[in-house]
């Protein structure tokens, strides 16, 4: 009894385990037993060896069968934007040697636009109750403003003398 007690005090002064480890044990568990299709390995697999940009930006796997003369399979990974599909095809070759590493091995990778939206949505900012307007400026920061601004061509020059208004008046604010 005394030599139990003594081992269950020496494994919780350890520590547990983390449960990502426990949660990535189970998910390779499930990969072992064929209960996953490949696409599903794959999509974890994406997510597991990329970063938070990717895993923001892309929507799901496909796993396709290899082209004629290919002996590895195709990998499809869906994204939310052009922009995102023109960014990670750049890095293909990348894409393809981290899933290799995770023990997935592709013949190619190729990025599609989502036909349906992401699950999660970012709220707009709204401005909360009892939040006081900026100030003004004075007319010497309006001036700062204007000669900052004067050598800039005219295409950006309104935008970029807003924006900084808008800068000067928020820092004034913070200041207050």
């Amino acid at each position: 009894m005394n030599d139990e007690m003594t081992r269950e005090v020496r494994r919780r002064e350890r520590g547990g385990e983390g449960v990502g480890n426990l949660l990535g044990r189970a998910l390779d568990q499930l990969g072992s037993t064929g209960e996953r299709d490949g696409s599903s390995r794959a999509w974890i697999a994406w997510n597991r060896v990329n970063g938070d940009v990717e895993r923001a930006h892309s929507t799901g796997a496909y796993v396709g069968a290899p082209r004629r003369g290919a002996r590895d399979p195709e990998l499809v990974i869906y994204v939310d934007s052009h922009a995102f599909i023109t960014d990670f095809s750049a890095n293909r070759e990348i894409y393809l040697a981290r899933l290799e590493t995770a023990g997935l091995r592709f013949s190619r990778i190729e990025f599609r636009l989502s036909k349906r939206p992401r699950a999660e949505t970012v709220p707009s900012p709204s401005p909360r109750r009892g939040t006081r307007p900026l100030p003004e400026l004075d007319a010497a920061e309006e001036r700062e403003v204007e000669e900052l601004c004067a050598g800039l061509p005219t295409t950006l020059r309104e935008s970029v003398s807003r924006a900084m208004r808008v800068s000067y008046r928020a820092q004034k604010q913070e200041h207050s």
